[in-house]
């Protein structure tokens, strides 16, 4: 179960691009050990607002907390010394170096001034164990489906010790096989207090995986809907403003 006190706090977030408002007022809170959901139409803000926490980018205005600490998010490194890891849709690995070497990329363990292979191996097996991934830490990372990517992704964030993991659109080119496990790691990463954050449209999955969901809608806050609220005509309602189903005709049809 989520922790009660929120490990993240984001208070009246904006940011404003030339012609255009990104965020207006954006608040969010996370719980140690939740997956908060977070929903929205495209253009709705979410990517801004993930970039901003993952230091991509930084905001106008409004203040982040981690830990109950007032935090200046300027860098993708200060995200990750605070914790902060955000796994993209394209993933970020380098297909022609081993599963180990994209988990120690620019942290490599040196013994006697060189890279030590035989650290890094031992070390990516402790975190590949950890997200259920039974592969050689030798093997390219170009050689795995794109699932085990998925996953080799979710280890190295966790070999720098995050404590919340941005997902956008984690499901996108997985398999339903490669999305039950992806799902099964979610929840192990909850059951040991890790917070994630997940970003998807399918909202069949947001059902099934979310503790809570944070709706965004024209780049303002559209509402959260706690575990026992989440429903799909709920989650578009918010999404859209409106209730779609009275613009839909109900025709029988034999």
């Amino acid at each position: 179960m989520p922790d009660t006190h929120p490990i993240l706090e984001v208070h009246e977030l904006s940011k404003r691009f030339p012609g255009v408002r990104a965020l207006h007022q954006v608040s969010l809170d996370l719980l140690a050990g939740e997956v908060l959901a977070l929903i929205g139409e495209n253009g709705a803000g979410k990517s801004t607002l993930m970039k901003i926490l993952a230091g991509v980018q930084t905001q106008d205005e409004g203040v982040i907390r981690v830990d109950g600490n007032e935090v200046w998010i300027d860098s993708v490194n200060k995200a990750l010394d605070l914790g902060i890891s955000l796994i993209h849709q394209e993933l970020n690995l380098s297909g022609n170096l081993s599963v180990g070497a994209n988990i120690f990329l620019g942290r490599e363990p040196l013994k006697m001034g060189l890279i030590d292979e035989e650290e890094i191996a031992s070390q990516s097996r402790k975190y590949l164990e950890m997200v259920g991934l039974q592969v050689d830490p030798n093997v390219l990372a170009d050689d795995l489906p794109i699932g085990q990517q998925q996953l080799v992704e979710i280890a190295k964030a966790l070999s720098v010790k995050s404590r919340i993991l941005i997902m956008d659109e984690p499901t996108s080119s997985l398999s339903q096989g490669e999305v039950d496990r992806l799902f099964e790691v979610i929840g192990q990463l909850r059951d040991s207090g890790v917070s994630v954050i997940y970003i998807s449209h399918r909202l069949g999955e947001v059902k099934i995986l979310a503790d809570r969901v944070s709706v965004l809608r024209d780049g303002e806050n559209a509402g959260v809907l706690d575990r026992e609220d989440i429903s799909h005509d709920r989650m578009v309602q918010m999404m859209v403003g409106r209730d779609v189903s009275q613009y839909y005709s109900h025709t029988p049809h034999q």
